[in-house]
């Protein structure tokens, strides 16, 4: 079966007694067994819901979110989108100039900075991360809207030189990222958002607050990177006041520089039939429209000075329906035994049995990181540390302390429990589509599944003292380790995520590393089969 086949849709397998027999799994002990692990269709996973938000019309800032998502007008460079990094599968593919040499600042996975990297095993501290855009300084916003760019002066240092940044972790997937307590690897996002940063109301904030709004780490995420010099902005711009994106965004088009399409499942309305950006009752949309219908009236006479807030708010907004649980494992889980083959039942079992996977990729989301997990375990995990966060030893503590770190200026560490085990530890990201998001962990080091399996089977690469207890040696056989990634690769997959079927359709998104990625509409690029 393929990833693009939805179980529910396929002929019965009905495996014969003897493959029954020489998988060892029975589909119906196997799913009664499920509610044991914790394990239900995401389909009956609650979205968390913000507390306090500003929002008056959902719909509206799910359009709003959508468009702030996908425009590359946002970013310093007029180049680089918040979907830049998360376009395939929630992550990204792209190959070209996307090494990070890791803190010593040599390249030893390619020869320098520019690059194209083969995926390959990282075996020292380079990192796969997202390209965004040259060094640069914030100068001011240039006064032609039609002009996606700011006015910046480009500065270029070691060790990327004329090249752009490159991130130093593996950008997530950002679907199914709405049921997470925290946001980023080591959960620096916030869960309450101050309207301002992603720091909520810990020592880490310096810059006040317009506001709280609990459940709300999406928002507090997305006013990280739009603000990153590496990631999406010139340093120094703002998301507030005077010459902020909030300013630059008043007087442009949304999505003037790319084409949507006119059966978008959230913008289509508003898709200009014959060209790029947005349309309003026959003449080009403004982001000021766009803000009052989400927002009101009252917010958008003051949009610039409140713009982190609507900003946050309407990412949230729009990333909070990205929800992948049209997967064979969730027909499965809702009572259909022909929805797995023997052999991905097979791979379950050992997902859930002698792999001890669902020991950290536990729940409705297959992470112990989410808000339902929190409230079911409380604040701490197995070993201590905090709950959806692990040592796993993929590198060496010390590269990059994570959950551990103490944040802007050795303020308040991200860790609650203070826990050794909390050094260098990182969220447990989703299994969902994971076999659409290759390379794996926060450095990207590992290329395949194949290559995760073994990683586990060998009890993790470094033996840090904080690793977690859960990481020990476990054999598996080949027919064991087939089984477990046909079951990641295959039954974890929603078709619509790898067709961009709606809710996962999009604009068009240009790259300066990769060819464009075409429009799509409500029905994708082609049906699930």
């Amino acid at each position: 079966m393929s990833a693009c086949e939805p179980a529910a849709q396929v002929e019965p397998l009905n495996p014969t007694p003897a493959e029954t027999e020489e998988l060892g799994v029975d589909p119906k002990a196997l799913l009664d067994s499920m509610a044991v692990f914790s394990l239900r269709p995401l389909a009956h996973e609650p979205v968390p819901q913000p507390v306090g938000s500003r929002i008056i019309n959902k719909a509206a800032a799910i359009r709003l979110g959508k468009v702030f998502f996908w425009d590359i007008q946002t970013s310093g460079d007029g180049q680089t989108a918040c979907a830049s990094c998360h376009f395939a599968g929630g992550a990204d593919d792209r190959r070209i100039n996307t090494v990070h040499p890791g803190f010593d600042n040599v390249f030893d996975s390619i020869a320098g900075p520019g690059e194209t990297f083969t995926l390959a095993k990282i075996t020292s501290d380079d990192r796969i991360g997202s390209q965004g855009p040259l060094r640069a300084l914030f100068l001011n916003l240039d006064p032609d809207p039609t002009v996606a760019a700011d006015s910046c002066l480009v500065l270029p240092a070691a060790p990327f030189n004329e090249h752009r940044l490159v991130g130093p972790r593996h950008s997530p997937s950002v679907l199914g990222s709405g049921f997470y307590r925290n946001q980023f690897w080591g959960g620096e996002a916030n869960a309450t958002f101050n309207g301002v940063n992603i720091w909520g109301f810990t020592e880490n904030n310096t810059q006040g607050f317009l506001l709280r709004i609990e459940n709300a780490s999406l928002a507090s995420q997305a006013t990280g990177p739009v603000t990153n010099f590496s990631e999406q902005s010139c340093s120094g711009r703002q998301l507030l006041g005077p010459g902020s994106l909030g300013a630059k965004l008043a007087v442009r088009q949304p999505l003037r520089h790319q084409r949507v399409s006119t059966s978008d499942s959230v913008l289509g309305a508003l898709a200009n039939p014959t060209g790029p950006g947005l349309i309003c009752n026959g003449a080009p949309c403004t982001y000021d429209q766009l803000i009052r219908e989400a927002f009101g009236d009252a917010l958008a006479n003051i949009s610039v000075n409140v713009f982190s807030l609507i900003w946050g708010e309407a990412l949230q907004a729009y990333q909070a329906t990205l929800i992948p649980d049209q997967t064979p494992f969730d027909s499965f889980l809702s009572g259909n035994l022909n929805a797995l083959t023997p052999k991905q039942l097979k791979g379950l079992n050992v997902f859930v049995g002698k792999g001890e996977c669902i020991n950290c990729h536990t729940g409705a989301m297959l992470s112990d990181a989410t808000m339902s997990w929190y409230e079911i375990a409380g604040p701490l995990n197995r070993d201590g540390g905090d709950t959806g966060f692990h040592n796993i030893g993929v590198r060496p503590t010390d590269d990059d302390l994570a959950r551990g770190d103490l944040g802007i200026f050795g303020g308040e560490p991200n860790s609650v429990s203070l826990s050794p085990f909390d050094m260098g530890a990182f969220k447990t990201p989703t299994l969902r589509n994971v076999g659409l998001t290759a390379p794996y962990f926060h450095n990207g080091g590992y290329p395949t599944l194949d290559d995760v399996v073994d990683f586990y089977a060998r009890g993790g690469d470094f033996n840090n003292p904080e690793k977690s207890l859960d990481i020990k040696p476990r054999t598996f056989s080949a027919s064991d380790r087939s089984a477990l990634v046909d079951f990641l690769s295959n039954a974890l997959t929603d078709c619509r995520v790898y067709t961009y079927r709606a809710p996962f359709d999009h604009p068009e998104l240009p790259f300066p590393n990769r060819e464009t990625l075409p429009v799509t509409g409500r029905g994708g690029r082609g049906a699930c089969r």
